[in-house]
């Protein structure tokens, strides 16, 4: 009898354990989600700034708490980019990506980051990718547009800016007097 009231004590405290291990992780988890989203929004700050190095320790804050936050790696990536640093920022937009692989942002800034060092085609590649997820980006149609100009396609870089203007967005005049002159044809 004393065995079983023994065992029964031991089955007691082994689910008393448990059940205070996994209340104290799940309130450790979220503290620490909670400090990872603190320093993400302390880098946006800076980012708003234009403090981009403050703002980049920020984010890596951020991602040493929480190393899956796709939101952190697009800023960073961001942030980056704001800096020329695109080998840098390219890398956050991928691991952005493989987080979240419908993170239209990404994708599109991640194309600017190509465009900045002459990729065009990885750019329009993100820049269409990015379209499919939100076509209604008449800033992403603009880019795309301006990287098929700097491929002399001209007529895919026309289309792509009608149909950013379409959207509402304004191009820069002198940007369209530049693709009306190469292209030999007006807006």
């Amino acid at each position: 009898m004393k065995n079983t009231i023994d065992n029964s004590i031991r089955v007691i405290l082994i689910i008393a354990f448990y059940a205070l291990f996994s209340w104290a992780t799940t309130h450790q988890t979220q503290a620490e989600s909670r400090d990872a989203e603190a320093y993400n929004n302390l880098g946006n700050v800076h980012v708003d700034k234009g403090q981009y190095d403050k703002a980049i320790s920020e984010y890596t804050m951020a991602l040493k708490i929480k190393p899956a936050y796709a939101e952190v790696y697009y800023n960073r990536g961001y942030a980056y980019t704001m800096k020329g640093k695109y080998d840098d920022a390219i890398r956050d937009f991928n691991k952005a990506l493989e987080l979240n692989p419908k993170y239209a942002k990404a994708y599109h800034i991640r194309g600017i980051a190509y465009a900045e060092k002459g990729q065009y085609d990885q750019a329009i590649t993100d820049y269409t990718k990015a379209l499919e997820i939100n076509p209604q980006d008449a800033i992403a149609y603009c880019n795309r547009g301006v990287a098929y100009y700097f491929r002399k396609e001209y007529g895919k870089s026309w289309e792509n800016i009608k149909k950013a203007q379409s959207l509402g967005y304004q191009i820069d005049p002198r940007f369209l007097d530049g693709l009306s002159k190469a292209s030999r044809r007006q807006n």
